[in-house]
């Protein structure tokens, strides 16, 4: 017998692995949490703090739609009841209640879930479904919470590439950084050449460094 979110073999019948019981017990331990954390993000250009976070309530505009949604019906409170819901319906029982603010609906569907993962990992037909995509979900939040950091384009790559052929892919630096590689032709750049870059000038041969 499989796991149904993973496909790992398992030990004894049950519908999920030890490691994705886990993940799901551990992700639906903190997505009412990072719930609550979304509302620092909801302004665009919101800068990540290591202090206290101010829920924001009333949040200027313009707002980022893609936290907006996730913090709106529709985003991760109803995901996690509809979930709730068809648990508790597998089991016989009637429909939960969807009442009070979002935060605490999030809190009350997610700990349904917690409080039922045993029967979840034994019995419910669709675990592998509900991990897979609490896992989904719960990337999802983390990116909106983490976001890539940002670059900073320096323009486009002056390497000859035979032929009289430019390879000309845009070019960008990470934050905090001083690398500038192509992705497209490998070709890395200082310092001393992102001026000439910028500027829409080709650099010369002693200005891009393969």
């Amino acid at each position: 017998m499989n796991c149904t979110a993973c496909t790992a073999a398992l030990d004894a019948p049950a519908q999920l692995c030890t490691g994705c019981v886990r993940g799901l017990d551990t992700r639906l331990a903190e997505l009412p949490g990072q719930y609550l954390l979304l509302a620092d993000r909801l302004r665009p250009g919101a800068a990540r703090g290591d202090g206290p976070v101010a829920l924001v309530r009333e949040a200027p505009l313009p707002v980022r739609e893609d936290v907006l949604d996730m913090r709106a019906e529709g985003g991760l409170v109803t995901v996690l009841e509809e979930w709730r819901e068809a648990m508790q319906d597998a089991r016989g029982w009637g429909r939960p209640a969807r009442t009070g603010p979002i935060e605490r609906r999030v809190l009350a569907a997610a700990r349904g879930l917690r409080i039922n993962l045993d029967w979840i990992v034994a019995e419910f037909e669709a675990a592998g479904d509900l991990a897979r995509e609490i896992r989904a979900l719960a990337a999802q939040v983390r990116a909106l919470l983490d976001p890539a950091p940002p670059t900073l384009a320096v323009g486009d790559c002056a390497a000859d590439l035979g032929g009289g052929g430019i390879c000309g892919a845009p070019l960008r630096v990470p934050a905090g950084t001083t690398d500038v590689h192509c992705h497209r032709c490998g070709t890395d750049y200082p310092p001393s050449s992102w001026l000439t870059l910028a500027t829409g000038a080709w650099a010369d041969a002693e200005g891009a460094a393969a």
